[in-house]
């Protein structure tokens, strides 16, 4: 067992010694995902530091720092690549998995799917490139459709109600006379509840 330990630790060994240097940010490409920086101690810059492992890929998970901040570059004593590990604010942020593509900045929050999005931004939200216009206030809606309902039931009252007089000629003389009443009466709407059209699983 004793050996088995020993095993594991040779191959967890690292293959150089891994130093890190905290940077202020000159530069930041977003196509090749890469920033230029300075180390806080006076150092020479370093240009083309990784901001994830495969430079130039378009998905993935990166973040994008922004210039002036600091940021915690490591690389490996053997001369490979730098990487930033840590940084301080950020610019933007991008996640791309699949077809799926989430992007947030101080504008908001961009999300893609292969048939759908959602734009977030400080003043509204916007589904599906907003085509369809603005959601309904449900509320409102079970307002306004019950005034509707309210009008229709007064007219069903008074027709339900209404009897015809009129001036007829009965014998020699003109005699008033009533006109038999409404024969079929209509049903009075029923009152609106949004509980039967509204999905509480979206809320606004």
């Amino acid at each position: 067992m004793s050996d088995l330990r020993n095993i594991i630790r040779q191959l967890a060994q690292p293959d150089g010694e891994t130093v890190a240097l905290v940077c202020t940010v000159d530069e930041v490409d977003k196509t090749a995902r890469t920033i230029d920086c300075t180390p806080i101690n006076e150092g020479a810059p370093l240009l083309g530091v990784n901001l994830q492992a495969n430079q130039e890929a378009d998905y993935g998970f990166c973040l994008f720092p922004e210039k002036g901040s600091f940021v915690v570059v490591g690389f490996v004593a053997d001369g490979a690549a730098g990487v930033v590990l840590l940084t301080e604010k950020i610019e933007s942020a991008e996640i791309v998995i699949g077809d799926t593509s989430a992007v947030m900045d101080a504008d908001g929050l961009r999300i893609k799917t292969e048939k759908m999005s959602a734009d977030i931004n400080r003043e509204n939200i916007i589904f599906n490139g907003g085509d369809l216009n603005g959601l309904v206030v449900i509320q409102k809606l079970t307002d306004k459709l019950n005034e509707l309902k309210d009008t229709v039931n007064d007219l069903i009252t008074k027709y339900n109600a209404h009897i015809h007089t009129t001036t007829a000629t009965v014998g020699a003389s003109a005699a008033p006379g009533v006109i038999s009443a409404t024969t079929s009466t209509a049903q009075p709407a029923k009152a609106f509840n949004k509980s039967d059209y509204e999905n509480t699983k979206i809320k606004q």
